[in-house]
């Protein structure tokens, strides 16, 4: 109809990175990489969205505009690892080619050298689960020529619990749980 326009975008990502960064910590024993242990992460990311559009012309004068964005995205980081020297991409994954290492709490504690002069140290458990829905509605009313008043809402939702494992539905479902951010504009 030339009265209204709906578009519905959904896009689903799943990507794999071999070596995602974590920290730096210092260690001058670590002459091949300048003193430090740079640790890194294989990390798993899952992202859906979906962007809808809704336009609808009442008249010349009147319209109303509807936009709404709700994301999912989780990523898992696995066992962390150690890059091994400059110029090259190498890595040994701690408690399989060195060191040991222990989790719990939300937090790997590492020791990467064993029973080694290494000090232990941690680093936190990166997973993340975003949940967000971002809307906007705008209703355009010209009630005399060359004068416009516009109405504009928007409402932001934001969700960053953990989920373990990660599920589209239960992610979307808990999204509209979460506490609101409306703002009213008159214009």
């Amino acid at each position: 109809s030339p009265r209204w326009n709906l578009s519905i975008g959904p896009r689903y990502t799943s990507v794999f990175q071999d070596a995602q960064y974590v920290t730096r910590v210092s260690d001058a024993a670590m002459t091949a990489t300048g003193g430090a242990r740079y640790v890194f992460a294989p990390l798993t990311q899952t992202e859906l969205s979906i962007v809808t559009r809704v336009n609808y012309t009442f008249s010349p004068n009147l319209s109303f505009e509807l936009y709404a964005q709700p994301l999912v995205s989780h990523g898992d980081y696995g066992t962390p690892k150690e890059f091994q020297r400059a110029s090259a991409y190498e890595f040994k994954t701690y408690g399989q080619d060195i060191g040991t290492i222990s989790t719990a709490d939300g937090r790997h504690t590492v020791d990467p050298d064993g029973d080694g002069p290494a000090t232990a140290f941690s680093v936190p458990d990166r997973r993340f689960t975003t949940r967000s829905l971002r809307g906007n509605a705008v209703l355009r009313w010209e009630y005399r020529p060359g004068s416009t008043l516009f109405v504009v809402w928007q409402q932001d939702r934001l969700n960053q619990a953990l989920m373990q494992p990660f599920g589209i539905g239960s992610a979307l479902n808990t999204l509209f749980g979460a506490d609101a951010n409306n703002t009213l504009v008159v214009k």
